[in-house]
Order: structure tokens, then C-alpha cells, then sequence
């Protein structure tokens, strides 16, 4: 129950006044002023007004602050924006190997019948000698490793939540009387 329910059940209470006299008393139906007390529904600033004026006391300190949520939505759509920014980020770093870069290098040698394959993860040029076998290089392969395949589901992560947090609203402050 929220605070605002409970100060009016203490103020109905010490009136001695029933729900439906109070209802009658503030100028809304029962039902609503039973929603209002069990913290189901947030008085309109009509409503605010019409029980000012009823219990003689002001109870606006009980009401949240429609400037908090307003400024929370606004907080959550720019940090879903931040998510889906870092989300982005992450996987290009993920699809072009920056954090984790794997190349190899593939060297043939041939001479004199001797027929040999060299695969390296370090570059050691167009040839290189290696005794007296000449190595040329034949092709290179970047390999995506664990990790990148690992980054891009960690960026897939952020770009939901931050989808999910700009589009959640708050809900209204203010519902009106039925």
C-alpha cells in the first residue's frame, strides 16, 4: 500500500467516516476513493484538491512527483541509447578481430623434390629461409576466435536491454476518475 493509501484511511479513520460518506463527502465515486487507499490508482490534481479541501490538510508530499517520472523515462530512454551505442560498438569489435585478432600464415616450400607446408601465426614475409629450405608464402587466414563469437552474443545482449529500456514507459502519474 502506498503512503498516499495509508494517510487516507487515517484521515478517513479519524473523521469516522465510512468509504462511501468519505466518496460522497469528496465528490468521486467509492470505488475510486477505494483504489486511491489501496494504492491501485494516483489522484489527478483535481482529486488532489477535492481531498485538500475535504480533510483539511495537504497531502501533495504524498503524491509522487511528476517531474521524478518524467526525468526517469528521460533517463531510461538515454541509457537504452547508451546500451544500443555500446551494443553496436561491441560487435564491430567483435567482426573485425579488434580485441582478439587471430591471422595465420600458410608457407610452401619446394626444392629439389622436397615438397613441405609451414603454418604460422607470425609473419615472416614474402620468404623467408629457414636452413637451407626457402619458405614462400601462399596464403593467409584470419580465424574468429571464442572470444569474438562470445562478443558479438554480449552485443546482441546490450542492443535488447537498451531496445527494451527506450521503449518502457513510465507509467502516468495522474489516472482520471472513472
Amino acid at each position: 500500500m502506498s503512503s498516499l493509501g495509508m494517510e487516507l484511511k487515517r484521515l478517513r479513520a479519524n473523521k469516522k467516516w465510512t468509504q462511501a460518506f468519505a466518496a460522497k463527502e469528496i465528490g468521486i465515486q467509492q470505488s475510486y476513493l477505494s483504489k486511491l487507499e489501496n494504492g491501485q490508482s494516483i489522484p489527478s490534481p483535481d482529486v488532489i484538491e477535492k481531498l485538500n479541501v475535504c480533510y483539511h490538510v495537504s497531502i501533495e508530499h504524498f503524491v509522487p512527483n511528476q517531474e521524478k517520472t518524467a526525468n526517469l523515462t528521460k533517463k531510461l530512454k538515454w541509457g537504452g541509447i547508451l546500451f544500443i551505442i555500446i551494443g553496436i560498438l561491441i560487435y564491430l569489435c567483435a567482426m573485425l578481430n579488434i580485441f582478439f585478432p587471430e591471422t595465420f600464415f600458410t608457407y610452401q616450400a619446394k626444392n629439389q623434390g622436397f615438397w613441405a607446408i609451414n603454418i604460422t601465426e607470425i609473419y615472416k614475409g614474402e620468404k623467408y629461409i629457414e636452413g637451407d629450405v626457402i619458405y614462400e608464402i601462399i596464403g593467409q587466414r584470419d580465424v574468429s576466435r571464442i572470444e569474438n563469437r562470445i562478443l558479438c552474443v554480449s552485443s546482441a545482449v546490450f542492443i535488447f536491454i537498451g531496445i527494451l529500456m527506450s521503449v518502457r514507459r513510465v507509467k502516468p502519474l495522474h489516472q482520471k476518475e472513472k
